[in-house]
């Protein structure tokens, strides 16, 4: 789903993976988690199936459904960009967009922000260029979100900003791109707010966290 306040997004995003339905594999077929699955494999078992499927480095990950505060999170901070990023500059995807890291990562963040135009992967519908990629962790996905994602995650040229948001307590982690290197900063107060510099754009943590019923801390 896209959310821009001018218009879609180029229909180049929508490659086609019909060729592989053919011989997708089924359950009982899907790879190990021990074995090497392919990039080929990967197309096939997403073709197929209905889970979002991240891939990194040979290994498939089936995404958890979200909760009611992740969701409620992910739309708090979409509406907060929206309100601040001019729709002529800017593009939000939802997590129903991946990000393609080359040679050997397709991931799914919460959101990515794009400055100008996305440019789409060589194959499947990815972007290669978000300027700003948000992650609201659960409890499956917290060590990749901290470990191997944001490893590659700094590997995009384009990248900015990466931010990780908890969201059973109040703790958010930013990590910025500044002068070449990565630097990191959190924050855990409601009446905090973290600076996306160079977007122009800040977000309140009381914003984030609107609605939600959560501990401090």
């Amino acid at each position: 789903m896209l959310y821009s306040c001018y218009q879609p997004a180029p229909r180049g995003l929508a490659m086609s993976t019909e060729i592989l339905l053919e011989k997708a594999p089924t359950r009982e077929t899907i790879p190990a988690a021990s074995d090497f699955v392919t990039l080929e494999d990967y197309f096939a078992i997403a073709a197929e199936r209905e889970e979002r499927i991240e891939y990194i480095d040979g290994e498939i990950f089936f995404m958890d459904g979200v909760t009611f505060a992740h969701g409620r999170i992910q739309i708090n901070v979409i509406r907060i960009l929206l309100g601040q990023l001019a729709a002529d500059e800017y593009v939000i995807q939802s997590s129903s967009v991946s990000v393609h890291i080359d040679p050997s990562a397709y991931l799914l963040p919460d959101l990515s922000v794009i400055r100008g135009r996305e440019q789409p992967a060589r194959r499947g519908t990815a972007l290669v260029n978000p300027a700003l990629v948000v992650e609201v962790l659960s409890k499956s996905t917290a060590y990749r979100d901290h470990g191997v994602k944001l490893q590659r995650y700094r590997e995009i040229p384009s990248l900015e900003h990466y931010l990780i948001i908890e969201q059973q307590r109040v703790y958010v982690e930013l990590h910025s791109r500044v002068d070449g290197a990565w630097a990191q900063r959190a924050f855990s107060a409601l009446e905090e707010t973290v600076p996306l510099d160079s977007l122009g754009a800040s977000l309140s943590l009381a914003q984030i966290y609107r609605g939600i019923d959560l501990a401090h801390g």
